[in-house]
């Protein structure tokens, strides 16, 4: 999972530098306690961006549906966020979000001096390139194919387009992720 704010840049100039600790801070924090909640590892924060995975160190037989599940409660709490947000005439957050399942290795990498517990692999790499596609889409949240299909009967998508994103020679297949198919949609 990767998430990042739309347009943070230009929020930032808007804000001094402890506005927007205070902000991005608030939004860190719910967004990290959501993916807690559903047992997701935080991998990091890369200013605004939140990168998490599911299944590991311990197998999870449904982590394709809990990072579904984790990116809607993410959007959820977001518009909720907005509305203390605008209440209080602080700017509005809004953030895209790419999930990705497939092979990957898990463990500390890094350097002799530093190591960091993370994940690397191609599938990986595609859900980074999701989670920057939304933009072009006018989408929230984007998954690839496997994801899909790992989570299909719990998830409620549509069909975006074949994708062809940077360093994969074949085109890959992409849905937006709508709801719970116990939420429905209007």
């Amino acid at each position: 999972l990767f998430s990042d704010v739309a347009g943070f840049t230009t929020i930032s100039e808007q804000l001094s530098p402890e506005e927007l600790v205070k902000l991005l801070n608030e939004y860190l924090t719910e967004m990290t306690r959501i993916v807690l909640d559903y047992q997701g590892v935080l991998d990091k924060y890369e200013g605004d961006a939140v990168m998490a995975f599911f299944g590991a160190p311990m197998e999870m037989p449904d982590h394709a549906l809990r990072a579904c599940h984790v990116s809607l409660d993410m959007q959820k709490a977001l518009i909720k966020l907005r509305d203390k947000w605008r209440e209080e005439k602080r700017p509005e957050l809004r953030a895209r979000i790419g999930l990705n399942s497939g092979p990957m290795i898990v463990g500390n990498m890094g350097s002799e001096e530093r190591l960091d517990y993370t994940v690397m692999g191609d599938a990986v790499n595609l859900a980074s390139r999701l989670e920057g596609a939304n933009k072009e889409y006018g989408t929230y949240i984007m998954i690839g194919q496997l994801t899909y299909d790992l989570a299909k009967e719990g998830i409620i998508s549509r069909q975006l387009d074949l994708l062809r994103v940077k360093g994969k020679k074949e085109p890959v297949k992409v849905f937006e992720l709508l709801a719970r198919i116990e939420d429905g949609i209007p």
